[in-house]
């Protein structure tokens, strides 16, 4: 359990003779744990405000509120001397500020032990916590720290109530991480699964979620920025529609790709859950991921199952959960790679959100004016503001071949599978470039050039 919170334990106690259910409440009690226990084994513009307080309108990126130092960014990120990598929306490289915390902290483990290592750096943890809080304008009692986001998604999901017949709305730009375990939820659980209509640019058309929310539904899941169109979807207003429905569902925001790269405000959000990756656009660690759960989820719902980490067997039949986000937690983890989680956070407040969003933006806009004048190629990127992920399709060449060949150059691309959302990408992969703050114009001509081989 956190042991920086002055907060008390929830005590839950469980009789030693259940109450006798029904032979169908037996099954659908059953089918729910049973269901919950393999999910979680299987493992308009969004305005807030940066480090001085100043208001900014994070997806129509005027200039930012502070000024990059790219330099620095291109100091600290040795592998950009030999690298073109435009492939953060991926894995970023991370700064070497947090691959040497990573290290270090190996060092210590190998110095005096792994319990004992992290009772050393306890402080700093939480710390780090805060970091993170800050970061998304959150509290830091709703922070957990995630083995990545996939693991965050399935906490949630065994953790909301779920029962035969709910409805769950998705977008439908969703990644297919996030889908699959609600595909399945329809057949396991019999939930209803209905995927949200586009607006005339591809986003969230909050009116016409409003309108669906007049039938009741139970949970409600929004991607900030799809990994695979380009697009940024108004969170605040998907939140707004939600809030004011009357079954008051349960709202989730999958932040994976804005996270480190978009301004974010949770208390204007209003989510209930939003989760993230730490390795994209923030430049963490692989292996790290974070949840950010609401007041509401904290005050209604026990995470499920639990862990050491976030629950005490207090006595015969009572449970201790602990009153913050820590309760969905693991007491495994890797402490190092945590550490450079919040070494990333750190980071990025360093540099400015602002200052980050408005260069990758420009960078991202800078390939999309090029890449639309060359042959063969296509912009498959939506919405009216855009966020810094670029997808293209050759109709010339198959985009592996491209990545690899690239690659061979040094220059990192990636392709985006079909699978990653056959509702909008069909049968046919793409070719996703992805630039971050520490890329410069070399290194988008460097890149373009090599593309423009491919064409007629």
């Amino acid at each position: 359990m956190s042991s920086d919170t002055m907060r008390p334990a929830i005590v839950r106690s469980y009789a030693a003779t259940p109450k006798l259910l029904s032979r169908h409440d037996r099954r659908m009690s059953n089918e729910f744990t049973l269901s919950c226990v393999a999910l979680f084994i299987m493992s308009p513009p969004l305005f807030a405000a940066d480090q001085s307080g100043q208001r900014f309108d994070s997806t129509a990126f005027p200039q930012p509120p502070r000024s990059l130092d790219r330099h620095r960014l291109r100091a600290d990120t040795p592998a950009v001397g030999h690298l073109v990598h435009l492939n953060n929306a991926g894995a970023s490289l991370p700064p070497q500020q947090v691959t040497e915390r990573v290290i270090a902290h190996l060092r210590l483990e190998e110095q005096i032990g792994g319990y004992e290592a992290a009772e050393r750096v306890a402080e700093e943890w939480e710390n780090g916590r805060k970091s993170l809080a800050q970061l998304i304008g959150g509290q830091s009692e709703g922070i957990a720290i995630m083995e990545s986001s996939t693991a965050a998604l399935h906490k949630v999901l065994s953790t909301v109530p779920l029962h035969s017949g709910d409805r769950i709305l998705v977008a439908g730009a969703e990644y297919a991480g996030t889908v699959l375990p609600l595909l399945q939820l329809t057949r396991r659980m019999g939930v209803q699964l209905d995927f949200l209509p586009d607006g005339p640019d591809g986003t969230v058309d909050a009116d016409e979620l409003s309108r669906q929310l007049r039938t009741p539904t139970r949970m409600v899941f929004a991607v900030h920025a799809p990994s695979h169109n380009g697009l940024i979807n108004d969170v605040i207003a998907i939140g707004a529609a939600t809030r004011a429905a009357q079954h008051q569902p349960w709202y989730v925001v999958d932040a994976c790709q804005s996270l480190g790269q978009l301004p974010i405000d949770v208390s204007q959000i209003d989510c209930d859950f939003l989760l993230a990756s730490g390795r994209k656009y923030l430049r963490g660690p692989r292996g790290t991921g974070v949840l950010c759960v609401g007041p509401r989820a904290l005050a209604e719902l026990d995470a499920f199952p639990l862990d050491v980490r976030g629950g005490t067997w207090a006595r015969a039949r009572d449970v201790e959960i602990d009153p913050t986000a820590v309760r969905f937690e693991n007491y495994e983890r890797s402490v190092a790679a945590g550490l450079g989680l919040m070494a990333a956070a750190d980071y990025a407040h360093q540099i400015g959100i602002g200052a980050i969003a408005g260069a990758v933006a420009r960078n991202a806009e800078y390939l999309r004016s090029h890449l639309g004048g060359l042959a063969d190629w296509r912009l498959l990127d939506r919405g009216k503001r855009r966020s810094g992920i670029v997808v293209v399709r050759s109709t010339a060449t198959p985009p592996g071949e491209i990545v690899s060949s690239l690659r061979r150059e040094r220059v990192n691309l990636h392709v985006v599978p079909a699978t990653s959302n056959p509702r909008e990408l069909g049968d046919q992969p793409a070719l996703r470039i992805s630039p971050h703050a520490f890329n410069n114009q070399a290194d988008l001509d460097r890149a373009l050039d090599l593309l423009a081989n491919f064409s007629s």
